[in-house]
């Protein structure tokens, strides 16, 4: 599933069990998965990873740094209720640390609706004064346990409260007889979300399988969004040695198609080879490339609606690659094949058969 988000109207225990064992997660007051994350980082997968809590033990350095925070703090696990020293701390802390990150607290957990369909937790520590320096919120499951959010003080960084408020979810999970801990995706090749490693044991989601494997098994290298990137660039070699002109191209609409339900009619790639006919041009020739079925389709689009002002920030990946920000809607499909080369010949023909019609035309 490359992007999906649903809003449930009631979400029982045992239901949000089975949602997160399929790869699901909360956002806001939905369910939603992703298989691509398209930023200024690039395009990457998401890896849904899971922590086995029967028969799990923290490591000495993770019970030393529990020990060290509880000495230091003091700790309460108790349900969720959203104050103004929340929302303060929030805005500090992102503040701090930046990144794509809601601009308040109640965005980040509440939508429009004003409902609630979570059972959520807060763990909450405070200095010795009473200030709340950190929290972080789980949802409960029927056999599973959610982490959805950790906050710390600026001023407390060096303390290590954002990893120390999920060690104590976990540790909460392990004491009550949970079964998982999910702490959402870790997306392989960007550090930011390496600290979700620390617990050890983790589990990946493989979509292919559908079952849970072991992290050291994962092979990044056969993650879609790197297959999707190395077999549209053999495209692009094939086209450069042929002199045809094109540009591999971002298309961060693919998650408006898939939300939509738009796959049959539009582009629903995060990434595609623009092979012409140019910049300006209502129509688009392009290659695209599913990893899931290790085909390559030339296929003709239409420029429909400019859906930049919906992405929002971050649109343009570091690297200079363009970005194609139009809703391109599909008018014909050339073939599939899984050959570059053969998809290479298919758009050589295509541009001689153009250049035949421009000398035509100008007889």
């Amino acid at each position: 599933m490359t992007f999906q988000l649903v809003h449930p109207e009631t979400l029982p225990p045992d239901l949000l069990d089975d949602l997160l064992a399929q790869g699901w997660y909360r956002m806001r007051q939905a369910v939603f998965t992703c298989r691509y994350l398209l930023g200024r980082r690039g395009l990457h997968t998401a890896v849904w990873t899971r922590l086995p809590l029967r028969g799990y033990r923290f490591r000495k350095s993770l019970r030393r740094r529990l020990r060290r925070i509880e000495g230091r703090y003091a700790v309460r696990i108790h349900p969720w209720r959203m104050t103004e020293e929340h929302a303060e701390l929030y805005r500090r802390y992102r503040a701090h640390v930046g990144g794509d990150r809601s601009d308040e607290l109640e965005q980040v957990l509440q939508d429009e609706s004003e409902r609630d369909i979570f059972d959520s937790w807060e763990v909450e520590i405070r200095d010795v004064a009473g200030r709340l320096v950190a929290f972080s919120v789980f949802d409960r499951g029927r056999r599973s346990l959610e982490s959805v959010l950790g906050v710390y003080d600026p001023d407390c960084a060096r303390d290590g409260l954002g990893i120390a408020t999920m060690l104590l979810e976990i540790r909460y999970g392990v004491e009550h007889g949970y079964h998982y801990h999910y702490a959402g995706y870790i997306v392989p090749g960007v550090p930011a979300f390496d600290y979700k490693r620390a617990v050890g044991g983790l589990e990946f989601y493989d979509p292919r399988a559908d079952a849970w494997r072991p992290l050291s098994e994962l092979d990044e290298n056969q993650l879609p969004a790197r297959q999707l990137q190395r077999a549209l660039e053999q495209v692009c070699a094939g086209l450069a040695a042929r002199g045809i002109p094109h540009q591999l191209c971002w298309h961060p609409p693919f998650r408006v198609v898939h939300m939509n339900g738009l796959q049959g009619r539009c582009m629903a790639s995060p990434l595609f080879v623009d092979c012409g006919p140019g910049e300006g041009s209502e129509l688009c020739l392009a290659v695209t490339y599913d990893p899931e079925r290790g085909g390559y389709a030339l296929e003709a689009f239409v420029r429909a609606e400019d859906l930049a002002d919906r992405m929002g920030e971050g649109l343009a990946p570091d690297d200079g690659t363009p970005v194609e920000t139009h809703l391109l809607v599909r008018v014909d499909r050339a073939g599939l094949t899984r050959d570059p080369q053969e998809v290479v010949a298919w758009v050589h023909r295509a541009w001689r058969a153009a250049e035949r019609r421009r000398v035509e035309r100008r007889a």
